[in-house]
């Protein structure tokens, strides 16, 4: 993972962890929407709304007023657009060196983030916070997509003409009940005092919030946050408590993966994927997706080797054959594959005669001949398509494990034991299966 990338997860998890503390400090019939339609974190009561905006900036340790200015200049359009609502703007951002709590911002420095010389702030901010009548310039604004030239132009224009009118009253903007800037604790005190919270907000002993509860706290508001439909990224409190305390798996995914107890998560799900991977007659289908899972192309033919070794190798008590499903945006991605199987001695039912794909010839049970332990294939092997989904609900198994990032594709998971193993690392992955009996 690149650096890049790794404080690209950190940002959302703080924001995920604010968000929990938000929920759990909600009062009753508050509703909390994540990634909101004014900000990151919408908190939304009967009569008015807290708008949050959360930034985790760990490489900064001092604050610089450029480092929040796209926020503010966001904060100060939509208040200008709403100034007859009753929205308190909060603005949670970390720095190393600062000092937790409460940081007064002046008019002062708002007046300075206001003159701006960034020529895409000028042009998206600047030109709704002080509006002008020239009709080359709102032309120009009124662009869905602007070239060089045109946001030149613009800043041009702005920088020439500095005495258009502010259509909000910054001194409005800045009293406590419209703005708060909070300079917030590190990422590993908040996961700290959210965990705490958790424990305190309900009858879930402490013990259980760390190994259980939380991470799947964090799951669920992280599965929230990808969905279109803002009422579908909407949490209550009394919802949020009633769903963790009737779940009953750790979730495994690159957002617990940043836990610092992530080696013990591993461990407590391992326990508890280990009852039904020790029971011989279950049909079990695994769906991968390729792109997301290190080494997939060299690793897969190794891990379906040791997994038929270890769960589908005996003629007597191994009776279901085990599916094996890929999502690739490769065409016939699974072709390849299917020949080293062989080369290892594994045979195959892709359900493909010719060209044709038939959902029949992909189900039937494999002839065996019990004396010789003999298997007339030992798996199946498909790639994800709107045709196999059909054909994988038309049998259901009896466990599912779903290797990758949480996605509806349209399979019927009724009455289905579902293991969703969000993980990136197929060693992670043996562990899990009690393929190996260490993480690293």
């Amino acid at each position: 993972m690149t650096r890049e990338a790794d404080y690209t997860i950190k940002g959302f998890l703080y924001q995920f962890n604010i968000t929990l503390e938000q929920i759990l400090l909600s009062a009753e019939g508050s509703e909390v929407t994540v990634e909101g339609i004014i900000e990151d974190i919408d908190v939304t009561t009967p009569t008015d709304t807290k708008a949050i905006q959360c930034k985790y900036h760990e490489t900064k340790s001092d604050f610089k007023l450029s480092d929040i200015s796209k926020p503010i200049l966001q904060m100060l359009v939509h208040y200008s657009q709403n100034q007859d609502q009753q929205i308190q703007y909060i603005l949670y951002a970390h720095f190393a060196n600062e000092q937790t709590g409460e940081k007064q911002l002046l008019k002062s420095e708002i007046e300075s983030i206001l003159e701006t010389k960034n020529q895409k702030f000028i042009s998206s901010y600047i030109s709704i916070l002080q509006p002008t009548d020239d009709t080359e310039i709102n032309a120009i604004l009124e662009k869905s997509k602007k070239t060089k030239d045109d946001l030149k132009k613009v800043k041009t224009y702005y920088q020439k003409n500095k005495d258009l009118d502010l259509i909000i009253g910054i001194d409005a903007f800045l009293k406590p009940e419209r703005f708060k800037f909070i300079i917030g604790d590190s990422l590993s005190c908040v996961i700290d005092n959210t965990t705490d919270l958790l424990t305190k907000k309900s009858d879930l002993s402490k013990e259980d919030v760390q190994d259980l509860f939380y991470p799947n706290a964090i799951q669920i508001i992280a599965n929230k946050s990808i969905n279109h439909d803002p009422e579908k990224r909407t949490i209550e409190k009394a919802h949020l408590i009633n769903e963790l305390e009737n779940s009953k798996k750790v979730a495994i995914s690159r957002w617990t993966k940043e836990l610092k107890s992530y080696n013990k998560l591993l461990k407590n799900r391992r326990n508890n994927l280990k009852s039904n991977l020790q029971q011989n007659h279950r049909l079990r289908y695994f769906l991968f997706d390729a792109e997301g899972i290190e080494n997939f192309d060299k690793e897969i033919v190794n891990f379906i080797a040791d997994y038929l070794n270890k769960y589908h190798h005996k003629i007597k008590l191994h009776s279901k054959t085990p599916v094996f499903c890929i999502k690739s945006e490769i065409d016939h991605f699974t072709f390849d594959i299917q020949s080293r199987l062989f080369s290892k001695e594994i045979r195959v039912e892709s359900g493909y005669k010719g060209k044709k794909f038939f959902p029949e010839a992909f189900h039937r049970a494999p002839e065996r001949i019990i004396n010789k332990n003999w298997f007339e294939f030992h798996l199946r092997l498909c790639q994800l398509s709107t045709e196999i989904i059909e054909t994988l609900n038309n049998k259901k198994c009896h466990d599912f494990f779903i290797i990758g990032k949480t996605v509806d594709y349209g399979f019927d998971l009724q009455d289905i034991n579902v293991e969703h193993l969000d993980i990136k690392s197929f060693q992670e992955l043996k562990y899990l299966q009690l393929l190996t009996d260490t993480i690293d």
